[in-house]
């Protein structure tokens, strides 16, 4: 009996994936346990075994199309067996009215077969894709008149436009018109200078549009920011870096540094730690500190888990190493996820301020700006000083103002006291 292979469920927060490569294609003998296709999840790329031994006999989901969980994406099975025959049975999205036309339209998530097939009242059974489906409802189409030039029939989105392209083109049907009425001054709407470039926003760019969106939608974001002396942490991880130099080690980072001090405060401000679900403040109990890595295609958020507990030389090498798999596009599902707090670093762009966007579930980010020498007054003293500017963003539904300002005080407390770090 032929095997249903189906879309993954790599964390609990994953809802959907996107099948981003086929390693293999129709009628390709394939062995249990050995690659079968690339997913991209949420911002990682991960590459799926096959669940069975046998030929590869359908593949129902292209490429680079969202697909909900658990959806039946391809079928394996023995060489000239009939997927349709052995696929589990379909489900309809909706059940028709009672007394009206009986057409079932499929999603990703229920379509195996791909043929179309009578159902009970004459209708017939459409196999769509998510995308084609939600542009057709949008547009007014009737799927009836599409013709499907996927998998066994399959409506894909170009399907839709292109029948939509057909109804466009089609000259409307003659009307007779009453004597006319004086013509409507014209509307003159101004077109666009130039033309543009159309890029599709899938993949990672999708997931941190989706995300930033909900994050601004259903929080209440305030910011606060604060002028840190960094002198003190400058000649601590002058004095840290020499060391570990004599060892063949790397330099300590300012990241490093501001990871342990933002644990550290974390552990003293549990609610800045908090996340908000099902009507319940909840402060974590883990203090896991994500740090925000920019990619050419968008951003990563791979977390230092326990950050609290660790040594400072130990956060420096597990964020280094997080850091590296995430800029060779090797980092896990677990590398980016179970995060509690956020950093963002701006810094090495020249940015001094800005107010960066919650990392939900969090409650919280801090956002740091760069080091730079500056003029402050020291005792009555105008002095040259290396400060940096912090910026905590914060969910003013989680935490007061009050408790935001007395951790982003004791963060600038540790990093201007660097020796408290070790405390």
């Amino acid at each position: 009996m032929a095997t249903p292979v189906r879309m993954p469920q790599l964390s609990l927060t994953m809802t959907e994936g996107m099948v981003s490569k086929w390693l293999k294609q129709e009628g390709d003998p394939v062995v249990q346990g050995e690659p079968l296709f690339e997913i991209e999840t949420d911002k990682v790329v991960n590459e799926i075994e096959s669940p069975a031994s046998g030929v590869l006999l359908r593949i129902t989901v292209p490429e680079n199309e969202p697909t909900p969980i658990q959806s039946v994406i391809a079928v394996i099975g023995a060489p000239g067996e009939d997927p349709e025959v052995s696929a589990p049975a379909t489900v309809a999205t909706e059940a028709p009215a009672p007394g009206a036309e009986e057409t079932e339209v499929l999603t990703a998530a229920s379509a195996v077969g791909a043929e179309a097939s009578p159902v009970s009242g004459g209708g017939t059974r459409l196999f769509v894709s998510p995308r084609a489906r939600k542009m057709a409802e949008e547009r007014g189409l009737d799927l009836k008149s599409v013709r499907g030039t996927g998998p066994g029939g399959r409506i894909m989105e170009k399907d839709v436009t292109a029948a939509l392209a057909t109804r466009a083109a089609r000259p409307a049907p003659a009307v007779p018109s009453p004597t006319p009425a004086a013509a409507p001054a014209p509307i003159v709407r101004p077109m666009p200078a130039g033309g543009y470039k159309s890029v599709r926003m899938t993949g990672m760019r999708k997931v941190i549009a989706d995300r930033m969106s909900a994050s601004q939608r259903e929080t209440a974001h305030v910011t606060l920011t604060a002028e840190v002396d960094m002198g003190e942490a400058a000649r601590m991880r002058g004095q840290i870096s020499a060391e570990w130099q004599k060892t063949g080690n790397p330099k300590l980072t300012y990241t490093d540094i501001i990871v342990k001090a933002v644990a550290k405060a974390l552990r003293e401000h549990p609610r800045i730690n908090s996340t908000l679900a099902d009507g319940e403040i909840r402060e974590r109990l883990e203090i896991n500190v994500g740090v925000a890595v920019a990619l050419a295609e968008g951003l990563v958020v791979p977390v230092v888990r326990n950050a609290d507990q660790l040594p400072l030389a130990s956060i420096s090498q597990t964020l280094r190493a997080l850091v590296e798999r995430a800029r060779a596009g090797a980092a896990t599902a677990e590398d980016l996820s179970g995060g509690t707090f956020t950093i963002t670093n701006m810094g090495m762009m020249d940015i001094d301020v800005f107010t960066p966007i919650i990392n939900l579930p969090e409650c919280a980010i801090l956002g740091v700006g760069r080091i730079a020498d500056r003029a402050v007054v020291r005792d009555g003293v105008v002095v040259v000083r290396p400060t940096m500017w912090l910026s905590l963003t914060f969910d003013h539904r989680i935490i007061d103002g009050a408790q935001a300002a007395q951790f982003l005080n004791r963060v600038k407390a540790l990093l201007e006291n660097s020796y408290l770090l070790f405390v």
